[in-house]
């Protein structure tokens, strides 16, 4: 990245650096975790539900970011060097801003004017620019975060995130002194948060907004290749996995879905637990497929899959043993009942941490394509089922459709993994570049 700065002294081990992440995510977790406590306590199901929908179109510009900046930007930055890595990264910097800009507008306008698109009766003004403001201010702060990762310095993102949980705390509690709970108060305080905890590192980022269309055209040259499979990958890969938010306020209603989320936020540590790994596994991943090592590949793929399950396991023994206590202090009489939901999730981030970890060893390897192809297979048999069982079995119905998705999903990437090493083996050539077939 930008400054050619230089990991500190002994993080190239594998394992260096992770602590940072797995703090990072930590702390994200638990201001997740809270923020779904004050919604369950302080607003009504409905309300609930109505966050839960604003964050799942959020969650689906974040996918398009992914999809066409960061996904892309870890693959295409390492091969650059000196002056060009640094105008590659302004360019990536202005071209995300534009986007973010672009998304928030068109975003916020569809969600005013048709509020069915995301299964709610009517959308405020005020709660359609809390979205618009959301988006602008959580593209900046996941494309720093980005950055950081890219230059192997997740102790800057952690310090990141930890400012970012500060002002968050102070702005929910803000609102709570105030009787104020609701979506669009809680939206407008993250997207505050979101852009106090980001801007002070721009320059510990060492970037230039580069406006330029040029060097915008130039660099969507040189990231279509990989977009044109990840772009649709990602989009496919929300909609079967945000899509529960949609097809539950149809055929199960939209307070019965609101359990199905209160119920997600008990198992979402799982997933930011994988994600703290992933931010770690998939850059060594990248050097190692470059330097051609496959067995280094392979032997942190074990290791990885073996903390999930591991992990998995040992958090679900955990809650089932915490749960009754949860569910007299903590959830109350309005969440009763939710045992079963939490176990499908905990099935559910299983097969996420899975997936994660052998679409991370696809990504590295340029392929793309497969990575769509997976995404694609998992939906086709998620969404059916979640509206067909949805129907008769209700949440179980929901949650057994979206369970069998990801677990699909895991299987295929799986598979594209080991035919992606294999090539790599026998070939004995640097797939830095990306193979795109």
């Amino acid at each position: 990245m930008p400054g050619e700065v230089k990991p500190p002294a002994g993080q190239e081990s594998v394992f260096k650096g992770v602590h940072y992440s797995l703090l990072d995510q930590a702390l994200l977790s638990v201001s997740n975790f809270l923020i779904g406590l004050v919604f369950i306590k302080y607003a009504s199901k409905t309300d609930y539900y109505a966050y839960s929908q604003l964050v799942g179109y959020i969650a689906l510009t974040l996918a398009i970011q992914a999809a066409l900046i960061n996904t892309t930007a870890l693959t295409l930055l390492p091969q650059r060097v000196g002056q060009a890595r640094r105008d590659m990264a302004d360019a990536y910097f202005g071209l995300q801003v534009a986007l973010s800009v672009v998304m928030a507008m068109v975003g916020g306008a569809v969600i005013w004017w048709v509020p069915a698109s995301i299964a709610m009766d009517a959308v405020t003004w005020p709660l359609a620019g809390a979205m618009s403001c959301m988006v602008v201010g959580v593209w900046l702060r996941e494309f720093l975060r980005n950055v950081q990762f890219i230059r192997l310095r997740p102790d800057l993102c952690l310090w990141q995130d930890v400012m970012y949980v500060l002002a968050l705390t102070v702005g929910v509690g803000v609102l709570m002194r105030s009787s104020e709970i609701s979506a669009a108060g809680v939206l407008y305080v993250m997207a505050l948060a979101g852009l106090l905890s980001a801007l002070p590192w721009l320059r510990s980022a060492e970037l230039s907004l580069s406006a330029r269309w040029q060097a915008w055209s130039t660099l969507l040259r040189d990231i279509w290749p990989y977009a044109k499979w990840s772009l649709p990958a990602g989009l496919v890969a929300w909609a079967f996995g945000n899509g529960y938010l949609l097809i539950g306020a149809r055929v199960v209603g939209p307070e019965t879905t609101a359990e199905v989320v209160a119920a997600k936020l008990f198992a979402a540590p799982l997933g930011m637990v994988f994600v703290s790994w992933a931010n770690i596994f998939r850059p060594r991943v990248s050097r190692n497929l470059s330097d051609g090592d496959v067995r280094g590949v392979r032997r942190l793929t074990w290791v990885s899959m073996a903390g999930v399950l591991a992990i998995v396991l040992s958090y679900t023994l955990v809650l089932a043993l915490a749960y009754p206590t949860l569910e007299t202090h903590v959830l109350g009489q309005k969440y009763r009942g939710l045992s079963s939901d939490i176990a499908w999730w905990a099935l559910f981030f299983f097969a996420s941490g899975l997936s994660g970890i052998c679409n991370g060893v696809l990504l590295a390897g340029g392929r793309f394509r497969q990575s769509f192809y997976a995404a694609a297979i998992s939906s086709a048999i998620s969404i059916p089922v979640m509206c067909v069982l949805g129907v008769f079995y209700a949440k179980n119905g929901l949650m057994l459709g979206l369970v069998l998705g990801e677990m699909t999903y895991a299987l295929v990437l799986f598979l594209g993994m080991r035919r992606l090493l294999m090539q790599v083996r026998h070939a004995g050539v640097n797939q830095s570049g990306g193979i795109l077939s």
